[in-house]
């Protein structure tokens, strides 16, 4: 996590929601020992981690099918409301290429919101303002 300046935010919380690996979010109807839920507080190197399962892929509003995605809260100071993300995965390329809100953000933007993939599961940075800013939604 950085700021504009490109300094790491150590005091930042990161929550993260999804569905399960067959694309059903948690809910009374479908419970689970999987919550769908992470949160996790940055290291003083800006550094943060969700171990989870990798999302299946749900409907979006018009039925189609969404490319497997976290939906992301973010708090950190100088906020006063969170800001909200998504993070895509760089190893679904032909389900990010028909995902109908990956496919509204500026393709030369795209790219801050997949998380590519590394030994040990996806790396990301997120940039909370300047020239890498990460690309951020109204909800």
């Amino acid at each position: 996590m950085f700021d504009g300046a490109g300094l790491p935010i150590d005091d930042a919380v990161v929550e993260t929601w999804q569905p399960d690996q067959t694309g059903e979010f948690p809910s009374a109807a479908h419970p689970r020992t999987f919550r769908g839920f992470g949160s996790c507080a940055t290291d003083f190197e800006g550094g943060w981690r969700i171990r989870t399962v990798k999302p299946g892929r749900t409907q979006d509003a018009d039925g189609r099918l969404a490319a497997p995605y976290l939906s992301v809260a973010i708090f950190a100071r100088g906020l006063l409301k969170p800001v909200w993300t998504r993070i895509y995965f760089g190893d679904e390329v032909d389900a990010n290429e028909t995902d109908s809100v990956l496919g509204l953000v500026d393709p030369s933007r795209r790219r801050t919101l997949v998380a590519e993939p590394t030994e040990n599961g996806y790396r990301i940075d997120i940039h909370l303002q300047g020239q890498d800013e990460t690309v951020f939604f109204d909800v």
